[in-house]
């Protein structure tokens, strides 16, 4: 069933009389569709003010991270620069004490160095004493009493202690 005027519309069991309540009209239904035109567009105007505040937000967000990373490459470039200097400061420094080891392996320059700096003289093949090396003339009885002396001291503090 259609009603056509809702003033007419009866509540309730048609026997009994019923409560009849008056439709009422207020200023919000009658003018509602001119308000809500106001209200949408003014929703709609704060929904494109939020996406852009979001969307510069992100932006910056994307931005600072960019500059972040960016700085994180530079420390490493800038660390791995002063590690590659290191590394070919030592280079040249060995190179140099190679070349010192090769000046130094020289058999007339440690000779001349003897002889001038130490005031070392150089010997005679005449005056030169031999000696042999292989046969014990020196024996060191005394330091073998001297170590057993000792092994039997600490063996006996070692049991002392233990016991």
């Amino acid at each position: 069933m259609i009603l056509m005027n809702e003033e007419d519309m009866v509540n309730g069991n048609t026997v009994l009389q019923p409560e009849y309540r008056p439709y009422v009209e207020t200023e919000e239904k009658k003018y509602g569709d001119k308000n809500t035109g106001k209200d949408k567009k003014n929703r709609i105007k704060v929904k494109k003010k939020l996406k852009i505040i979001r969307n510069i937000g992100l932006a910056f967000i994307v931005g600072v991270i960019l500059v972040y990373r960016y700085s994180v490459i530079y420390d490493m470039q800038t660390e791995l620069n002063s590690v590659e200097m290191n590394i070919d400061n030592i280079s040249r420094e060995n190179e140099n004490l190679k070349v010192d080891l090769v000046k130094y392996n020289n058999l007339q320059y440690i000779e001349n160095t003897a002889v001038n700096k130490l005031h070392m003289i150089v010997s005679d093949t005449g005056k030169a004493v031999y000696v042999n090396i292989d046969k014990k003339t020196v024996k060191t009885q005394e330091d073998v009493d001297e170590i057993k002396t000792q092994k039997g001291i600490l063996n006996k503090l070692k049991q002392l202690i233990w016991r």
